[in-house]
């Protein structure tokens, strides 16, 4: 599923600051002074994060991982229109909802092509350096395998959702596959590249960002996983 295994960098306090939310809570949503609207909420078993992406002037949306609990996603929905669902990748913990996500809002599912045979329904592939409007928004679509060879980042701005590719305290877990962790650790080095100040919110527990996680890339190069 997800997950740094073993000791982390420092961990950020659960605080509103790095969007702290717990399954059945409130949401979390992000400051802004433009017109995107971004809410948090955490979902299910294993403590799923959900974003929804909103642009408030064109009342468009889009949802980031249907992880579980539609009947807790479909209301931030309410009075936007939906655009599509954005998977950064298929493991069981992130698609619970997406059959259902998908038959209310009769919007697609946009995923990487080798996450397809996994995803319970048809998807409409999308890979990196594609873009996803959502109004006069733009995210930006970056392909990072490693969890899975097709786990996709999404960047609005600076706010990266990173799925299981990037946590705080290191990468998502590559289950002992070397070529797996090779992967991963270049994809960090690519995430890497963005600012420090780039938020990063990951599937599951709280936010970091690129400056906080960057220093301890050769750690996780040398612990080997």
């Amino acid at each position: 599923m997800h997950g740094a295994r073993g000791p982390l960098t420092p961990r950020p306090p659960a605080t509103p600051e790095f969007a702290h939310v717990t399954p059945g809570g409130p949401s979390h949503t992000y400051p802004s002074d433009g017109c995107e609207r971004v809410t948090k909420l955490a979902v299910g078993p294993y403590d799923n994060n959900v974003y929804v992406v909103r642009c408030t002037g064109a009342r468009e949306a889009v949802v980031i991982d249907g992880s579980a609990g539609p009947e807790r996603i479909l209301p931030e929905l309410e009075g936007f229109t939906p655009k599509a669902i954005l998977l950064t990748h298929a493991h069981p913990d992130h698609v619970q909802a997406l059959v259902d996500l998908a038959g209310v809002t009769g919007v697609p599912v946009l995923a990487h092509p080798a996450e397809a045979a996994l995803v319970p329904l048809a998807i409409d592939p999308i890979a990196g350096g594609a873009a996803v409007p959502v109004g006069s928004l733009e995210l930006q679509v970056l392909h990072t395998p490693g969890h899975t060879p097709g786990s996709l980042c999404f960047l609005l701005a600076g706010h990266l959702f990173s799925g299981d590719t990037l946590f705080p305290g290191g990468p998502g877990n590559t289950f002992g596959n070397p070529r797996a962790f090779d992967d991963i650790m270049g994809s960090l080095g690519r995430l890497f590249e963005l600012p420090g100040s780039t938020r990063v919110s990951p599937g599951h527990g709280l936010d970091t960002t690129i400056a906080r996680e960057r220093p301890f890339l050769d750690t996780w190069v040398r612990r080997g996983w």
